[in-house]
């Protein structure tokens, strides 16, 4: 089972990794990685879930169950916390690089004028 979940965790970061971002169409990138994170997001969450199930289906019956139960649900939700902060993390420093690869790109074509250029005025 381990290894599923970690093959579904590099699976989604690849294709995070992966993802074909054009700065001509900042909106349809700015969309595409907004559905790869929450895909990924959907992913995880249906792993989490079926680990939490797992995990409860372990407890002993008797009077220790519902405490098991209880701690299961509280490290779960400590682990399901701490993998959605790292995915939103991921994404928007996808984002960011984003916004600044796009910005320097629309920078550096000013500078150089729309040929690739020189500007006379660069010169002075």
């Amino acid at each position: 089972m381990a290894g599923w979940v970690i093959w579904i965790l590099l699976s989604a970061a690849g294709a995070a990794a992966q993802l074909e971002l054009d700065c001509a169409a900042p909106e349809r990138a700015r969309a595409l990685i907004e559905y790869a994170r929450l895909s990924e997001i959907e992913q995880v969450e249906d792993i989490h879930r079926d680990l939490l199930d797992k995990g409860l289906a372990r407890c002993p019956a008797g009077a220790g169950r519902e405490p098991c139960r209880v701690e299961r649900r509280r490290q779960a939700e400590l682990d399901w916390e701490r993998k959605l902060a790292e995915i939103k993390a991921r994404y928007e420093k996808l984002h960011t690089d984003f916004e600044e690869r796009c910005r320097a790109a629309v920078a550096g074509t000013r500078a150089r004028g729309p040929a690739g250029v020189e500007p006379m005025f660069a010169l002075c």
